[in-house]
């Protein structure tokens, strides 16, 4: 796992971080953009310490599915591909 300068993870909800671990080990070098720093939606789950964004493409070039994340992480995680990055949100269905 790598981070754009300045992306600070040490406080992300602990489920995310269990997340982080799992997309570890299926994408060594990804790369988290960003976490609640940046300028989200008002309601955006990166302010709660429970989204990132990810590129869509690991360091290496190894390209991130979508899909696959969505398996690894299961139901209580969204996972949105965007335009320029991935969103992954802890996001528990009651």
């Amino acid at each position: 796992m790598l981070l754009k300068p300045g992306v600070d993870i040490t406080h992300l909800a602990r489920p995310l971080r269990r997340a982080l671990q799992k997309i570890d080990v299926m994408y060594p070098d990804f790369v988290i953009t960003s976490t609640r720093h940046d300028s989200h939606g008002a309601s955006s789950l990166h302010y709660a310490d429970q989204a990132i964004d990810i590129r869509l493409t690991a360091w290496g070039g190894k390209v991130i599915s979508v899909e696959a994340l969505r398996r690894i992480l299961g139901d209580d995680f969204d996972v949105v591909g965007e335009r320029t990055h991935i969103h992954v949100e802890f996001d528990p269905k009651p």
